[in-house]
């Protein structure tokens, strides 16, 4: 079977995905640096996390009914254009009496990297063959760390220079993701949209979609039959709201999503203190500078790229439940010895060599997630789904987030960023005891079974 970074559609977003992703992680990087300098405070620091988060857990599941709802190419084209505007409003923050424009700025382009996250990976399955989907996800994973090589390396480094270089670098990359974008031609695919009625079949990897996917909801197929014969009520809040619901219930009446669900919760509290206290541990436990903690922060995706080219290469032979589960607990492990090695060594070398490690299990347990729900949701709740993910993983973060802030400078970062190894710990022994770790393939959880035969049928990954 080919790559799918043969498909010119593909590869467009593919490469699109990795501009964005390194200007994103460049931003990630710079901003909080910018900020801890200014004010040598993790709870301002996590300020500045916490106000990125609000906006993704409030518009989290509004971003994947709109993937559902519209054109998705059109919404990553507009997210990524405002996502510019609002970059290039931090050209002038030279001082930590800005800080409200950068908060401020903060809010505004969390909104739009939900709705660029959300409608981008909604968008990937109209873009690939069935059969290449798995793939197709490793690679954008491998995308991901890819630009946080780049992208973090670039933000330690040119936040030296204070924030007008770093929004001024976001400008002019965001705009060439636009551009590559606006290529993606259009795919030719049935319109599944909530409410599109008998056009909501397809295929998805291992089998066949219902007509019917709401979780065996008859109140969800009453509504779509209503919406059918009313025009006016196909319109409203209460739609969007039903709409939701529906991408909610495919989620909850799915033993294996709400299992990866509650592993992602775990991993997103432990996520939360992460991206606050790596800063303050770098700069106070190591004695790390700025451009040492952009380096740290970088090499995280050497490991990320090893992973993502492996689970390329393996394509549809490697299945989610096995990169959940060990990709879990063996970032649980190496993320102990990371936190405790100070109190042998803080040589610089040894955190590069750590760092680069330990994101070869993140990596992997993220393609397993993200493999999960591709998989196992039907094509037109896809984006509901993402959404209902993405604003859980964000309240989470947030969770973690606040509590980094709040007991940061009472307990330390080590305690705390051990807390982070542990939960992750419980979510790998949680998919290890739940789901296993057979490699297996995943099928629609609504899928139609297949009707008994005398001949055996075509195996769907063969």
């Amino acid at each position: 079977m080919n790559s799918p970074i043969r498909n010119p559609r593909f590869r467009a977003l593919w490469v699109a995905g990795l501009l964005d992703d390194t200007i994103d992680w460049m931003l990630v990087t710079a901003i909080p640096i910018f900020v801890y300098r200014m004010t040598e405070s993790a709870m301002t620091t996590s300020l500045a996390f916490l106000i990125e988060l609000a906006p993704g857990v409030l518009v989290g599941s509004l971003a994947g009914i709109a993937a559902d709802r519209y054109d998705r190419k059109k919404l990553l084209l507009v997210g990524t254009l405002l996502h510019a505007a609002l970059a290039a409003l931090l050209l002038p923050v030279a001082s930590g009496d800005q800080l409200w424009l950068v908060y401020a700025v903060i809010a505004g382009r969390a909104v739009c990297a939900q709705f660029v996250l959300t409608s981008k990976n909604a968008l990937l399955p109209d873009l690939v063959e069935p059969g290449q989907r798995a793939a197709a996800s490793n690679l954008v994973v491998l995308n991901s760390n890819l630009g946080r090589l780049g992208g973090s390396l670039l933000g330690g480094v040119v936040v030296a220079g204070g924030l007008r270089p770093v929004a001024a670098g976001s400008v002019i990359g965001l705009l060439l993701t636009a551009g590559v974008v606006s290529r993606i031609r259009r795919p030719e695919r049935a319109q599944v949209g909530p409410g599109s009625g008998a056009a909501a079949t397809g295929s998805a990897p291992g089998g066949p979609v219902a007509t019917s996917v709401s979780a065996g909801s008859a109140a969800g197929e009453r509504a779509q039959r209503a919406e059918a014969n009313d025009p006016a009520a196909a319109a409203g809040p209460g739609r969007m709201y039903r709409h939701w619901r529906e991408g909610v219930a495919v989620i909850t009446g799915d033993r294996r999503l709400r299992v990866s669900f509650l592993a992602a919760i775990l991993c997103a509290i432990g996520q939360g203190l992460f991206v606050v206290l790596f800063v303050v541990f770098v700069a106070t436990t190591l004695h790390g500078t700025d451009a040492e903690i952009g380096l740290l922060r970088s090499v995280q995706g050497i490991g990320g790229i090893a992973g993502g080219l492996a689970l390329g290469f393996l394509g549809t032979r490697v299945h989610p439940r096995p990169l959940i589960t060990w990709g879990a607990l063996s970032f649980s492990g190496l993320a102990l010895l990371i936190w405790n090695a100070p109190m042998v060594t803080t040589a610089f070398g040894v955190y590069v060599a750590l760092f680069a490690m330990v994101g070869l299990p993140g990596g992997v347990y993220y393609a397993g997630v993200l493999g999960m729900v591709q998989q196992r949701v039907p094509a037109d709740h896809l984006g509901r789904a993402l959404g209902s993910f993405y604003t859980v993983s964000n309240g989470a973060q947030a969770i973690g987030m606040a509590l980094a802030g709040l007991l940061a400078e009472r307990l330390g970062p080590v305690p705390l960023l051990n807390a982070q190894a542990v939960l992750y710990l419980a979510a790998g022994l949680m998919a290890l005891l739940v789901l296993g770790a057979r490699n297996t393939p995943e099928t629609p959880a609504n899928a139609t079974p297949p009707a008994p035969a005398q001949t055996p049928l075509p195996d769907p990954h063969g």
